[in-house]
């Protein structure tokens, strides 16, 4: 497992205490190499939970290749080259009516994607349980608590839309909970995250030497209240909370030349994912998102896939969008159509900012007259303006297309299902 490095001398000096308190799994804290860091050596020190901190960001980085790529393949976003591994072809491959084929518990793509989300909330709780024994500055120690708090709620909101239960709470053997109180929890962390970081002016310390550059913390908190508020079925809230976000507002996890995006070799290198050509050839005459995002070029496939190469994440230092624009106009988009009052109107004037931006022309009551009309144009430019952040599944289940998708939900890895008694059933 990789680290995303941050660009201060702090993490390249507690790399080994990271690698002691945020491992995963049921790794010991105390070790006997006297060059790691002891527990108390990292959670009651302030470079301790500076370190943890920007190591969380990392851990995050980390876990956004698996949380991009399994729902892109289940969801008919992406699929496996004839370069890819038997592990990643399962995801594709299942369900086959004529087989036995399926997504092996022992799967380490599956364990991975479980694994890593949740290798940030234990970094997450580590920090909130134990900052308030440690000397910061107020501003400091609200930023790190918000940072904290968002990032164990972006864990979890990409776990429930992969699983159908989840464990959310920090205790040995944790039962699961099922999708609302998991939902729930989610915008109550970021709901406290939010009165972190505007209880308090945050200091330079934190905003220069802890927040990871290109990450924008407060309006990251705002758009992902607005995501999971949708998700929730709580539109007006969605709507708030997208309203809140200034149409200028960037947020992106970034990566260098030596600490590099995964999924730049991933598409470029090794090849072993492209697009569904369907992308391409369904795309609306003139759209530009078809070539923002893919290539012409042809890739050999597995499974009677059609796969032309994306055309993101090019270099090894191409940053990954946390929200865009786009999603912020379209979650608009969907909170005025299944709100109450349902307001189509002004659901059209969203969607058409979104269809203009792609060089497209609008849409009037006339072309989209009904609740399902609307819906459908709304999925599609999701589709289209969201390729690749790995929301497609998820918008499949919120749109009732699961059907369409490979998979309802994820089995349990084994690893997970051995140690927790209260793990459940795999679906079926």
């Amino acid at each position: 497992m990789t680290f995303r490095t941050h660009p201060t001398l702090m993490m390249r000096r507690s790399f080994a205490a990271i690698l002691v308190i945020a491992g995963a799994g049921a790794c010991e804290l105390d070790t006997t190499n006297p060059n790691a860091a002891t527990e108390s050596g990292v959670l009651t020190t302030t470079a301790g939970i500076r370190a943890l901190a920007i190591g969380l960001q990392g851990r995050f980085g980390n876990a956004l290749e698996e949380s991009i790529v399994i729902p892109g393949i289940v969801s008919g976003e992406l699929g496996n080259t004839s370069a890819t591994q038997s592990t990643t072809r399962e995801f594709q491959d299942f369900p086959i009516a004529t087989d036995d084929r399926a997504i092996d518990v022992t799967n380490i793509e599956l364990a991975d994607v479980f694994v890593k989300n949740f290798a940030v909330v234990k970094s997450a709780n580590d920090i909130i349980e134990n900052i308030g024994g440690v000397d910061f500055a107020p501003g400091t120690r609200a930023g790190i608590l918000a940072l904290a708090k968002l990032h164990k709620a972006m864990a979890f909101g990409q776990l429930i839309e992969m699983f159908e239960r989840i464990p959310i709470t920090n205790v040995a053997n944790p039962p699961y909970a099922d999708r609302a109180a998991v939902l729930a929890e989610v915008l109550s962390l970021l709901a406290s995250a939010k009165s972190d970081a505007t209880g308090t002016v945050l200091t330079t310390e934190f905003t220069g030497q802890i927040l990871a550059s290109g990450f924008d913390l407060l309006n990251t908190i705002r758009a992902m209240q607005a995501r999971h508020s949708l998700a929730a079925g709580n539109y007006a809230d969605a709507l708030t909370f997208a309203n809140e976000v200034p149409a200028t507002a960037t947020s992106v996890v970034t990566f260098t030349a030596i600490d590099r995006n995964a999924l730049r070799d991933l598409y470029h290198g090794s090849k072993f994912y492209g697009a569904i050509r369907s992308f391409r050839d369904d795309a609306e005459a003139g759209d530009t998102r078809v070539n923002q995002f893919t290539r012409t070029d042809t890739l050999l496939a597995v499974g009677g896939a059609r796969l032309v190469e994306t055309n993101v994440y090019l270099t090894d230092a191409s940053p990954i969008p946390v929200f865009t624009q786009d999603e912020l106009t379209l979650i608009r988009a969907e909170a005025y159509a299944r709100g109450t009052p349902i307001r189509l109107v002004e659901a059209i004037n969203e969607i058409n900012i979104v269809r203009v931006r792609a060089g497209l022309g609008g849409r009037t009551i006339v072309d989209l007259p009904t609740q399902a009309a609307v819906l459908d144009e709304i999925y599609r430019q999701r589709t289209y303006s969201l390729f690749g952040m790995g929301l497609h599944w998820a918008d499949q289940r919120r749109f009732g297309r699961i059907s369409e998708a490979k998979v309802r939900y994820l089995p349990y890895p084994f690893s997970e299902s051995a140690s927790n008694p209260n793990t459940p059933a795999n679906p079926t």
